[in-house]
């Protein structure tokens, strides 16, 4: 119940509209690209282009506006800094949205730099996502 009132909530608060892919650029962060699959990291070091190795791979990338993948996108506000300190857990509102699909989520993010650097996503599922930095 209580997570029915905050993505209701979540629904009448403006968020960004555009559905559009950034650019490679605006994904990366202080320790590289966040992805959810390291596989992508070589591919990317060899020079192949971010959507055919995300394709490759399955991999989605993060950034601070939100988590890219193939025929699937997720927005999100405030930024996320993948410069915050070790723990620092931030929340986000926003929308995913795929072919014929948008939903409205909330985004719960805590940044680890201590092993290597990773964006931890806690959004509702079973399981955390993770994003690893690919050294740039």
């Amino acid at each position: 119940m209580f997570r029915t009132a905050i993505l209701t909530a979540a629904m009448l608060l403006p968020v960004p509209a555009t559905a559009q892919s950034p650019e490679p650029e605006a994904l990366l962060g202080r320790d590289g690209l966040y992805v959810s699959n390291t596989e992508i990291c070589p591919m990317l070091g060899d020079g192949e282009a971010l959507v055919p190795a995300m394709s490759d791979t399955g991999a989605l990338a993060l950034g601070p506006q939100g988590i890219e993948g193939v025929e699937y996108h997720c927005a999100f506000e405030p930024a996320l800094d993948l410069t915050a300190p070790e723990g620092t857990i931030t929340t986000h509102l926003g929308y995913c949205e795929e072919p014929g699909l948008i939903t409205p989520q909330l985004f719960t993010f805590r940044i680890e730099t201590l092993e290597s650097p990773r964006a931890v996503l806690y959004d509702g599922s079973e399981q955390p996502m993770t994003f690893f930095a690919c050294p740039g």
